[in-house]
Formats: C-alpha cells, sequence, structure tokens
C-alpha cells in the first residue's frame, strides 16, 4: 500500500482575474503562496516524503513551497500538468460565456461531454493522470508522495479515486479543497480507476 497526497494549488493571478489557465500556467497570487505554504505545514505531521507536480507555473512554485515545508525534494511529472484548454486558454470566463454560450453551459451541467475548442477531453486527461499516479505508486511504493495539481485534473482524479462521476466533477474541486490523502495499492490502477 501506498499513501499518497493529492494537494490543490493555490490562486494563480489569471484566476484572480477569471481567466482560464494555460498549460504553462501563471504564477500563484500572494493568496496562492500563502495557502501553498499552509498546506506544507498542515502536512508535516504526515510526514511526507517527495513532492510531485507538472512543470506548470503555479505547480513548480507551490510545489517548492509545500517542499519546502516538507524538506523534501520535488519531482516533475508532465502528465500531472492541468487539462489542455485549447482556444479557451487566457480568456475570461465572460468572455467564453460571450461567445460560446451553450457550450460553455455544456461544460457547466456536464463536462464529461465537452472538449474545449482545440483542447482535450476530460476523458484524455484522466486517462494521462492515470497513468502518472500509477508510475508514481509504482516508484514510490514505500514512499508517501505528494500529488500538487491544478483544479480540474485534481477534480478528475478525485473522481476516479471515489468512484464518482466525471459530471461531478464541479464538487470536486470546490474552492475550499485543500488537500486528501488516499491509501492505494498500484494494481488497482492498472484498470485506470
Amino acid at each position: 500500500m501506498t499513501l499518497f497526497y493529492t494537494v490543490r494549488t493555490g490562486e494563480t493571478t489569471w484566476e484572480a482575474e477569471s481567466r482560464i489557465e494555460s498549460l504553462t500556467g501563471a504564477p500563484l497570487s500572494e493568496a496562492g503562496k500563502e495557502r501553498s505554504r499552509r498546506v506544507g505545514l498542515e502536512l508535516v505531521p504526515h510526514e511526507p516524503t517527495v513532492v510531485y507536480a507538472s512543470s506548470g507555473e503555479a505547480e513548480q512554485e507551490a510545489a517548492k513551497l509545500i517542499a519546502k515545508a516538507l524538506g523534501v525534494k520535488v519531482r516533475t511529472d508532465k502528465r500531472l500538468s492541468e487539462i489542455d484548454y485549447g482556444l479557451w486558454q487566457g480568456l475570461t470566463v465572460e468572455e467564453i460565456k460571450r461567445r460560446q454560450p451553450t457550450l460553455y453551459k455544456q461544460w457547466i451541467e456536464s463536462p464529461g461531454s465537452v472538449r474545449p475548442p482545440g483542447g482535450e477531453t476530460l476523458d484524455d486527461a484522466g486517462h494521462r493522470i492515470a497513468e502518472a499516479l500509477r508510475d508514481i505508486v509504482c516508484r514510490e511504493r514505500k514512499e508517501s508522495p505528494v500529488l500538487v495539481l491544478r483544479p480540474v485534473v485534481l477534480g478528475l482524479l478525485r473522481c476516479r479515486m471515489e468512484a464518482a462521476d466525471v459530471d461531478d466533477l464541479w464538487q470536486q474541486v470546490a474552492d475550499d479543497f485543500a488537500w486528501a490523502s488516499y491509501d492505494i495499492e498500484a494494481v488497482t490502477l492498472k484498470s485506470g480507476a
């Protein structure tokens, strides 16, 4: 069994402006940095052994703040990146609502049925994150890794771990969610569960 932790990155400067993130990401806002420091301190008693994050700016920034509090290293796995929002990247939510009201409404009500224009589906991202988690769990078999994730990919992972429908995604990424822990055996992930 491997115990691992999932952490939601703090708010980014783009999120503060209600903008959709890009794959490279935006930096953490001051509130986002403070949240990452606080989560790091909350995790200290649990003794995680390594922090994983994608190469996105917010993920790396949060991972380094958390790792500093824990006294552990950061490892990068690009498969942990937020979904590719395609042409929505950098736009505000209001701009998307104005340009594509029907598609945006569908994204909110049934996100599993939507592919942002030029982006990736939640199903594609879900397979990517499950593959990354399988590899990390196998590599860190006797360790306790922390995965620092952006909101939607975190929600996808939580949906898989909690056997929730992908259309329940928004309930898995509530703004007040900071971190959770899971016990898991690498073999349970082979099916992509």
